[in-house]
């Protein structure tokens, strides 16, 4: 565990589920990247839940665009969820929405307007 972030992860036989707590940034990065490392191989899909990430960098964008490119390289499924307003505001500044992050609604939470805003249509839980 890093300081300014707790990373959570739940394995069941059907699909693995990171949860994240905190500022993803430079100095937290390497443990998200620890963990979706050991959770890619266990080769079972997998969630990244971000509904507790307040506040994202560049750094962390790259990260995610990092897993995302190996989980296809491996035809592995991979979701996210849970983009808050600033990591939201930073996908739209850096023109990233369009690098299709696969994003899904987080669990039992959905952030139409953040949706909306990256051009996803929420669905119910």
């Amino acid at each position: 565990m890093n300081d300014g972030i707790r990373v959570t992860l739940s394995h069941d036989p059907e699909i693995t589920v990171i949860t994240v707590a905190g500022e993803l940034d430079m100095d937290t990065c390497p443990t998200l990247h620890q963990a979706t490392a050991a959770a890619a191989a266990d080769g079972a899909p997998l969630h990244l839940d971000l509904v507790g990430v307040p506040f994202m960098d560049v750094f962390a964008l790259h990260l995610l665009l990092d897993i995302q490119h190996d989980f296809q390289q491996r035809r592995a499924s991979l979701t996210i969820s849970g983009f808050q307003r600033q990591p939201t505001r930073l996908l739209t500044l850096t023109s990233s929405e369009h690098l299709q992050l696969r994003c899904t609604p987080p669990r039992n939470v959905i952030f139409a307007p953040v949706f909306r805003e990256l051009g996803y249509l929420p669905t119910p839980p």
